[in-house]
């Protein structure tokens, strides 16, 4: 079988259980690019595995991402009987230590949030009006960034403080509830939208250039990335930090740390949290409370209350 078709099936199969795979799809469409999409399966050298492996960079996350999605892709093949070997390494490349993403303090929000009316350099297409609205919303409601991309006009109601959230990494429609501050940002910069006579049909874009067109990923990284620089905030030492999509991971800490505040039962509400968040089970939500100093100060105050209360015999 072609390379081609056997990447194509293995897409669809991927996606049929519920998965978006669209970083595995577009990676394994680069290597096709590369390998030949004629070429049969069976007869992929592995030269050309490791060039491909060892091409943009020498990362080990990237690295092994592209050695995951493509030993993911063999497996499909010879269970399927298409070929009966793998061109793939024996093993992917160790990494030297997890990814730990970067939690933002609240100081450096309010930095990122004011930057944005400071900073005159021009924008790489993006309005400041229309980045704040998107990073306050990334915070506010801890969405994926492919999510506020995608959301259309017809996913907000305002009026009723949700939005609907479609074309998730799962396949998986929901509703969130926003709250009074982040509806009133996303309604000032919905009639700024009016004003500039943007489209409002059902399917037009809520997040737009200047000429109405939707905002692309990696325009609005870019921006970022500028904000960020010009704030003076990072990066950290070799793991392209801190990101826009970490502003979903400081979503997630800092709701925990008000619960511990609050002197709520975290463990009874995370479950909720991993439904707001989009995520398919409770472990997905834990992976995002990295224990800052903060979280781990206010996890310990509560675990002294509660060996206070069984000191004194009230638990």
């Amino acid at each position: 079988m072609r390379l081609g078709e056997a990447i194509r099936k293995y897409v669809a199969a991927k996606r049929s259980s519920s998965m978006a795979f669209d970083h595995g799809a577009y990676t394994l469409r680069v290597f096709r690019k590369t390998a030949g999409w004629r070429t049969s399966i069976s007869k992929v050298s592995s030269d050309v595995v490791r060039a491909f492996l060892n091409s943009h960079g020498s990362g080990t996350r990237y690295w092994n991402h592209k050695y995951h999605t493509l030993s993911g892709l063999w497996a499909f093949a010879i269970q399927r009987g298409y070929t009966d070997w793998s061109p793939l390494p024996a093993r992917a490349l160790k990494e030297l230590r997890p990814f730990t993403p970067y939690i933002y303090t609240h100081e450096e929000l309010k930095r990122l949030m004011g930057g944005i009316n400071t900073y005159q350099t021009k924008w790489y297409r993006l309005e400041p009006v229309t980045l704040r609205a998107m990073l306050l919303l990334l915070y506010g409601a801890g969405l994926r960034i492919g999510e506020a991309i995608r959301l259309a006009c017809s996913d907000e109601d305002l009026s009723e403080a949700t939005l609907t959230i479609r074309c998730t990494k799962f396949y998986k429609t929901r509703r969130i509830a926003i709250g009074p501050q982040l509806s009133n940002v996303l309604r000032e910069y919905d009639g700024n939208r009016r004003e500039c006579g943007h489209s409002r049909h059902d399917g037009s874009p809520f997040f737009t250039y200047n000429n109405g067109g939707t905002v692309a990923r990696g325009v609005l990284e870019t921006s970022f990335r500028k904000l960020r620089h010009h704030v003076g905030i990072g990066p950290t030492t070799g793991r392209k930090q801190p990101r826009v999509h970490d502003l979903r991971h400081t979503f997630a800490v800092h709701r925990v740390i008000a619960w511990y505040r609050s002197g709520l039962d975290v463990q009874r509400l995370l479950p909720g949290l991993s439904t707001y968040l989009g995520h398919v089970d409770l472990a997905s939500t834990q992976v995002y409370l990295t224990m800052t100093p903060e979280l781990l100060a206010e996890a310990s105050l509560r675990f002294e209350r509660y060996v206070g209360e069984v000191v004194h015999g009230e638990a």
